[in-house]
């Protein structure tokens, strides 16, 4: 081999890792724009919530319907009758389901609920119930993720607009995305169950899909 053609080879290869470098680097700042973390090809997936999550009387719920659609790994925290400060049968409000959420491992926790407490007489109680379940996300070094409560029809109730008020700014205060799920609402009547307190099996389809969309927009860009 001659010297020239040597020459020639090691110029070739250096201006390959030059340009795999380039590609390398192009790919982790495109990755870390605006501040997403890069996300595994199966996200696992926490939720905490209330009887929206846990279901009554559903063949299946949002959480089962999004994991069967998208494909990622999604574990259900959720218990009836619970809330930022309703704590159903004891130990169960949402600051409990995070606990037991982040045993999980997950990448994201997704807190979704409020209408349990919106029959309190004031919403105090609730920025301290969401701060607390919020803070413990986000310095666990998990992703939150807030949807309030939500509701089918406008407009909603001052109750669960004052719970939406109150969550939504905690959450913006520790740097968590949320979703406003009564303005607009999140459903409509028709996909609510004859008695409008629960949704129906349509609506369970219908917030799998809506759902998975904001997570999409939030962690998956």
């Amino acid at each position: 081999m001659t010297a020239r053609v040597s020459r020639a080879i090691a110029a070739t290869a250096t201006a390959t890792v030059l340009v795999l470098v380039t590609a390398f680097v192009t790919a982790s700042i495109v990755a870390g724009r605006d501040g997403a973390a890069a996300v595994p090809h199966r996200l696992r997936v926490a939720v905490v919530g209330d009887n929206y999550t846990a279901g009554v009387q559903n063949r299946a719920v949002w959480p089962t319907l999004m994991a069967q659609r998208t494909g990622w790994e999604v574990s259900n925290f959720a218990l009836p009758g619970t809330g930022y400060v309703a704590d159903g049968a004891g130990g169960q409000a949402f600051t409990y389901q995070v606990d037991r959420a982040r045993a999980a491992a997950p990448d994201v926790i997704l807190v979704f609920g409020g209408l349990e407490d919106t029959g309190l007489p004031e919403t105090g109680s609730v920025s301290v119930g969401a701060t607390d379940a919020i803070n413990k996300i986000v310095l666990g070094g998990e992703r939150a993720l807030i949807i309030g409560p939500p509701w089918y029809q406008a407009p909603a109730p001052a109750a669960v607009t004052g719970v939406s008020d109150a969550v939504g700014e905690v959450a913006r205060a520790a740097g968590a995305p949320y979703l406003d799920a009564a303005h607009p609402p999140l459903l409509t009547t028709d996909l609510m169950q004859a008695d409008l307190s629960w949704p129906s099996d349509a609506g369970q389809a219908v917030l799998a899909d809506r759902i998975a969309d904001w997570i999409r927009s939030m962690v998956i860009r």
